[in-house]
């Protein structure tokens, strides 16, 4: 009987205070992603973990956790931060940098949130990619009792973005004094682009709201398509096939219209329809430049 008591006392202490603390599973604190060649298919290169089936991956990972970004295939590819931007080491070609081959980086996420990138040398339909930065969480059960209300919520976190350093040009990114790269356009980059997936014609038409702060500057629209799509050889992963450069004047949209070339045009008319990659790099009078990049299938 006395032993049935001194079992029961820390037990109605833990009920009397309302709550019992469950640890949450920590997330990893390393991952790594790497360029495949083949992804699913022949000659769809992605971001993908190292796996024996390579496949287009998202990746989770603890805040202060370090992503491995490994290229050693024949397929360039850079990184275009998409709002929030890690810190990530001289060796990761972060875009305006140009796509590369043979190289290996590692990027280091602070703060919990979801951190997206693209990397538009790719196959189109994989060029966008996340990684989630779990925040820790503390799960709570209740008693009923020794609390008004009567339940606790199961868990708390917080959700924060961290800044981009350096020249990194991603949307939401820090440029010169750590001014915001967002600040170039009205709105975010999803809001203020105005880009149809999906069009008819030989020249791809959207437009962009920017801001006073990219008054003076220049927008720049360039169309990619890979080799393959042009049944060409001796040319990289992807090939310019329009470009067109405006001035920005002042605040307000700007509309943009580019047009395809001879090669990419013919190759529309034999294959009906054509995947491209469209890249917008918004350059202000000073400060660093923004780059955006989407994909556009383009119908005869």
């Amino acid at each position: 009987m006395r032993l049935r008591r001194l079992l029961l006392f820390p037990l109605v202490g833990l009920l009397g205070s309302g709550v019992v603390v469950i640890p949450a599973v920590a997330a990893s604190s390393e991952a790594k992603l790497e360029v495949a060649e083949n992804c699913n298919l022949p000659n769809w290169p992605c971001w993908t973990v190292p796996a024996p089936n390579p496949k287009p991956a998202s990746v989770k990972i603890a805040p202060g956790g370090v992503v491995t970004f490994v290229d050693k295939t024949s397929v360039a590819a850079n990184i275009a931060w998409s709002g929030a931007a890690p810190t990530c080491s001289p060796s990761v070609p972060v875009s305006p940098m140009a796509a590369k081959t043979g190289w290996e980086g590692t990027c280091k996420f602070e703060a919990a949130g979801t951190y997206k990138f693209e990397s538009s040398s790719l196959w189109f339909e994989y060029t966008k990619y996340e990684i989630v930065v779990e925040a820790a969480t503390t799960g709570t059960t209740t008693t009923g009792t020794g609390t008004e209300g009567g339940s606790t919520p199961a868990g708390t976190g917080t959700s924060t973005t961290s800044s981009g350093t350096g020249s990194s040009t991603s949307a939401g990114g820090q440029g010169e004094a750590g001014k915001p790269l967002g600040s170039l356009l009205a709105g975010g980059a999803s809001s203020a682009l105005t880009l149809g997936g999906a069009q008819h014609g030989q020249s791809v038409h959207g437009s962009i709201d920017v801001s006073q702060a990219a008054a003076g500057g220049r927008l720049e629209v360039e169309l990619l398509a890979r080799k393959a799509s042009l049944a060409s050889a001796g040319h990289p992963a992807q090939v310019q096939v329009g470009h067109v450069v405006r001035s920005l004047t002042g605040a307000g949209r700007a509309t943009f219209a580019v047009a395809l070339d001879a090669k990419a045009r013919r190759a529309l008319r034999l294959r009906r329809r054509l995947a491209l990659g469209v890249k917008l790099v918004l350059s202000p009078a000073h400060g660093s430049a923004l780059t955006i990049t989407r994909s556009v299938l383009l119908r005869d």
